[in-house]
């Protein structure tokens, strides 16, 4: 299978020197090739997956257009809510789902640089109305800015304008179609799933997301997601304003992020701490990993985590 076995077993080996990582799976030409379970982590073991949510979020939008729940991404946000979801006034009512899918909805937000942001918006009595009472400093699609809550608008609009809840769409279109039957979602208080960070899955599950990705949407003969919804989806369209990553700089698609790995062309859905899905697609590969998050203070985990990616599972690869 083109694999170094005894290298990818010494990769493994140093999983365990990985601040923070609990779980580490290795896809290759759709073959399970390695797996390590650390601390709290097993194969039976769901995950918060923090903001991989957001890529979840991404093929379900995709699904929606397919199915003609949405428009288009051109779609204004205000016109797939519907009571007893809020009226979208003023300046907010010129967003659309792209604008949304790219983080550029132009909320005044700090959540990249202050993560009280995010902690604020969840223990609010209203996500949805906290974020819309938040002015409008950019212009819609003009301004990258890191929002899950800006994210979660598009699980409102599916959960509002489909008629079904996000979670229960992923399970009927998504997830069940994938096989996976195991998860949990967190909900707002508008009982409507986190969009932005709320999805627990277990690791095998999330590498056959990372699978369906690289095979653009397919599944065996099953075309789950379109495929020019995957390809468009995981290009870079946006700069980041520093870059990320100990990779180098990244840039974002719609809810997925691109960029390099060791040479090759990387998709990447990245949660705090350390949670990925890693897809290279030259080398048929499919890397994901789950960390400690909970009170994680040190920083430079995910860092770590796609460093050791990069130096010690890459190389395996042939």
């Amino acid at each position: 299978m083109d694999v170094d076995a005894d290298g990818l077993a010494r990769a493994l080996a140093l999983a365990e020197t990985v601040p923070g990582l609990e779980s580490a799976v290795i896809i290759r030409r759709g073959r399970l090739v390695g797996e390590r379970y650390l601390g709290t982590g097993s194969a039976d073991a769901v995950h918060s997956i923090r903001s991989v949510t957001k890529g979840v979020i991404s093929l379900l939008v995709g699904q929606a257009i397919e199915r003609g729940v949405f428009h288009g991404t051109s779609e204004r946000l205000a016109d797939t809510f519907h009571p007893p979801l809020p009226v979208i006034e003023g300046e907010a009512a010129q967003i659309t789902l792209q604008d949304l899918l790219t983080m550029t909805s132009g909320f005044e937000w700090s959540e990249d640089s202050n993560p009280a942001e995010y902690n604020a918006w969840a223990q609010a009595p209203d996500q949805i109305e906290y974020l819309l009472a938040r002015p409008i400093t950019s212009s819609p699609g003009t301004v990258w800015n890191y929002n899950s809550a800006a994210v979660h608008l598009l699980s409102a609009a599916i959960t509002s304008t489909s008629g079904t809840r996000t979670d229960d769409f992923a399970d009927q279109f998504l997830l069940g179609p994938l096989g996976i039957r195991v998860r949990s979602w967190e909900l707002d208080n508008r009982g409507i799933p986190n969009g932005g960070a709320g999805l627990s899955l277990r690791a095998r599950d999330l590498a056959k997301i990372g699978q369906l990705v690289l095979q653009g949407g397919r599944s065996a003969s099953v075309q789950i997601v379109p495929a020019t919804w995957v390809a468009a989806s995981t290009v870079a369209q946006v700069n980041t304003p520093d870059g990320f990553g100990s990779i180098g700089s990244l840039r974002y698609g719609d809810l997925w992020w691109a960029g390099q790995i060791s040479g090759h062309g990387l998709v990447l859905a990245w949660g705090f701490g350390g949670q990925f899905i890693v897809i290279v697609s030259e080398l048929e590969l499919v890397v994901v990993t789950t960390a400690r998050w909970q009170d994680l203070v040190a920083p430079g985990q995910g860092d770590a985590i796609l460093g050791w990616i990069a130096a010690s599972i890459l190389p395996t690869v042939h």
